[in-house]
């Protein structure tokens, strides 16, 4: 099973570089890498707002105050407060998109994805010069948790075409056609990432993922995942795809025994649940 329960240090600036694999993007709190690097840009980033002239004094002042608050707030994932900072903030300069960007980061942290989806298509219509090129990535996430497949495909091929070294991009494509069944393609984006990133484990189990849903390349597709493994052998999603590899080959007790391990390591965990319970 992709991993669809796991979150940059990419910051408003600057894009990512490390391999992100699909089941990353769609968790949410300290194990997704996307919003780590989010969460560090915001409470790393010392840049004070370059607020228009004609603001006082003293709005410029309560600016950088409400910045340092905020950037506090997030640090300690108190995100409530971090998000009415930075509403605060947009009060006194409703047109800066720096603020507005952390506000639906915020709002996505919170899983206000309907609220942080607004924000982020609104952001990406008014950033014509892409001074923040990771808002189309953001969006496309949250496009994913709403399970919108087919909009999120559309924004991906376009910036996957944009940037095409982005291999976090490539992996959401991945997920989004995974998700709408476009098996196909999916092999083939999922292999580009791999290619280009061998050791990436969330990558190469996604692949084996779709070569165990496409029924094909069992070998290559146990080898992939069994790789993962050992660079995380406790990985619930891992082991599902690998207890379901063994019980398309029709190793119902292996497939058993390996899928309530990972039960062990997600208790309670849907869809685990149902690959055991047809089994």
């Amino acid at each position: 099973m992709q991993q669809t329960t796991k979150n940059s240090n990419t910051t408003a600036d600057k894009p990512a570089k490390k391999t992100i694999s699909i089941g990353d993007y769609l968790n949410i709190g300290n194990k997704n890498p996307l919003l780590k690097k989010q969460q560090s840009a915001v409470g790393n980033d010392s840049r004070r707002p370059a607020p228009p002239s004609e603001l006082s004094l003293q709005q410029v002042e309560e600016l950088t105050r409400l910045k340092d608050e905020a950037k506090r707030a997030y640090r300690r994932k108190d995100f409530v407060q971090a998000l009415a900072r930075f509403e605060d903030a947009t009060r006194i300069v409703p047109d800066d998109l720096e603020f507005s960007y952390y506000q639906a980061l915020c709002l996505f942290q919170l899983h206000q994805w309907d609220r942080s989806e607004e924000m982020f298509r609104k952001i990406m219509e008014l950033d014509e010069l892409r001074l923040l090129p990771d808002v189309r990535k953001m969006l496309a996430l949250t496009l994913l948790k709403r399970r919108k497949f087919t909009e999120a495909e559309l924004i991906l091929n376009d910036a996957v075409r944009d940037r095409k070294g982005d291999l976090q991009l490539m992996s959401m494509l991945g997920y989004a056609l995974e998700k709408q069944n476009k098996l196909v393609d999916a092999e083939r984006v999922l292999s580009k990432l791999v290619e280009n990133d061998p050791e990436n484990a969330n990558g190469m189990n996604s692949l084996a993922f779709v070569y165990c849903r496409l029924e094909k390349n069992y070998a290559e597709a146990l080898q992939l995942v069994k790789k993962a493994l050992t660079k995380e052998p406790k990985n619930a999603f891992y082991l599902d795809t690998l207890g379901m590899l063994y019980a398309n080959r029709g190793n119902t007790a292996a497939a058993r025994k390996t899928l309530k391990k990972a039960l062990e390591h997600a208790p309670g965990h849907p869809e685990i649940m149902a690959h055991l319970t047809r089994i």
